[in-house]
């Protein structure tokens, strides 16, 4: 259980099997300089054919570090590894015996067992690098431009250093249902309570939430959303910055979003229709946002009827919030249109003095009459400034010429 306390599990695993092996040796230098003892150190002198003597080199001879050399001794016996010298007596063979026998079964299983933690430690690895191979060489194969070749391979290196992995939710999903509960709801639940659209629901629902959600990465420079797209899916932002940007390139930014950002809730609804994006998100640099999409909503608030008539009426309030805040009021629509209005002067006195003057029964007469008649008490003033109708006073003034013809002519 100590190797699963620490971030990287492999490197003490391979410590502790170290250890073991460490040990080992330790007690078999122990035995080694008793051994070595119980024969003075090689200090007495053995007859080997008379009158000649040796001295037993096999044994520790008691010069320098005890501990170290007799280690040594040791672990070179047991590797099989060293010009050591040969046994002279029954219990020194006996110990070599069992000394190469501990290192041929022993070392070799401890030495398994390291190999096989190693191997572990890089199959994720080597899994990520064999994706990301077989990727690139799915770009290169279609000939795609190298900017999104490079922007495949950013993906893959930011979601492993991040992650150590390319399907966490995979993993996750062997968890048992209650255990991803738990680890969904201390990861979201805070989050997701502060959002508007939630905040009077009861847990139960929000609990359900936070198993739908999903984690999704954008490189920088990505577009999270354009303006009037189809909105299918909540935000919260988890890591990075996002920018609100306008304009035709997209070159003029008017907020930035960090962490426990929330925007497109009120899409998730479609209230009065209104699931367009409002606004352009882009992402400033690499981030990592979950997302809860209209279908993942739908699929879990139709067990809860009350709370989807709470969340229809909160949706309702926060969109007519918005629009009162984004354009002019009714009223100033009204007193606009009021100042806009031009009266006519009324008519003028010219042409009444004209029309009594020529004969009731001239063409003349006749035309002037129709056109005061005719003619509007007001006339609305156009946004860029001109009056919206000019046809009268052309008449008008059409007559008053052909009046100074026929009164000269009379």
């Amino acid at each position: 259980m100590l190797d699963n306390s620490f971030s990287n599990p492999y490197a003490i695993r391979v410590a502790r099997t170290l250890s073991y092996m460490i040990y080992i040796i330790h007690l078999n230098s122990c035995v080694y300089y008793v051994l070595s003892a119980l024969q003075a150190f090689g200090q007495i002198a053995y007859p080997w054919s008379n009158p000649k003597f040796y001295l037993n080199k096999w044994v520790y001879n008691n010069q320098g570090n005890s501990y170290v050399r007799c280690f040594y001794f040791t672990a070179a016996v047991a590797t099989s590894t060293g010009n050591n010298p040969a046994p002279s007596n029954v219990i020194e063979y006996i110990y070599m015996t069992f000394s190469w026998m501990m290192g041929v079964f022993v070392f070799a299983l401890l030495l398994g067992q390291i190999r096989d933690i190693v191997s572990n430690a890089n199959r994720n690895q080597e899994e990520y690098r064999r994706k990301m191979d077989a990727a690139l060489y799915e770009c290169q194969r279609l000939r795609l431009p190298e900017e999104l070749t490079q922007r495949v391979r950013s993906w893959f290196i930011y979601t492993w250093e991040q992650h150590k992995t390319l399907d966490e939710k995979r993993l996750i999903e062997k968890l048992p249902l209650k255990l991803q509960t738990d680890l969904a709801l201390s990861v979201h639940y805070a989050t997701l309570s502060k959002v508007k659209l939630f905040q009077d629901c009861e847990r139960a629902l929000l609990r359900d939430l936070v198993l739908k959600l999903r984690a999704v990465i954008f490189l920088p420079g990505d577009m999270v959303c354009q303006k009037g797209d189809v909105g299918k899916d909540m935000y919260i932002v988890n890591a990075g910055i996002l920018q609100v940007v306008g304009g035709e390139l997209n070159e003029k930014v008017f907020a930035e979003l960090g962490q426990g950002s929330v925007f497109g809730e009120i899409s998730l609804l479609a209230i009065g229709g209104n699931n367009r994006r409002t606004a352009s998100i882009r992402a400033k640099g690499y981030a990592t946002l979950f997302a809860l999409s209209k279908e993942d909503l739908q699929d879990v608030i139709k067990y809860y009827p009350q709370a989807q008539a709470i969340l229809k009426k909160k949706a309702a309030e926060m969109l007519n919030k918005d629009k009162k805040a984004e354009g002019p009021s009714a009223a100033t629509t009204k007193n606009l249109e009021e100042t806009c209005k031009l009266t006519v002067a009324p008519e003028p006195k010219m042409l009444k003095v004209i029309a009594q003057v020529l004969p009731e029964n001239s063409e003349t007469t006749v035309k002037l009459k129709k056109a005061l008649e005719d003619r509007r008490p007001s006339m609305l003033l156009h946004p860029d400034g001109d009056l919206s109708d000019f046809s009268d006073m052309s008449d008008i003034s059409d007559i008053e010429e052909d009046d100074e013809a026929q009164i000269q002519r009379e």
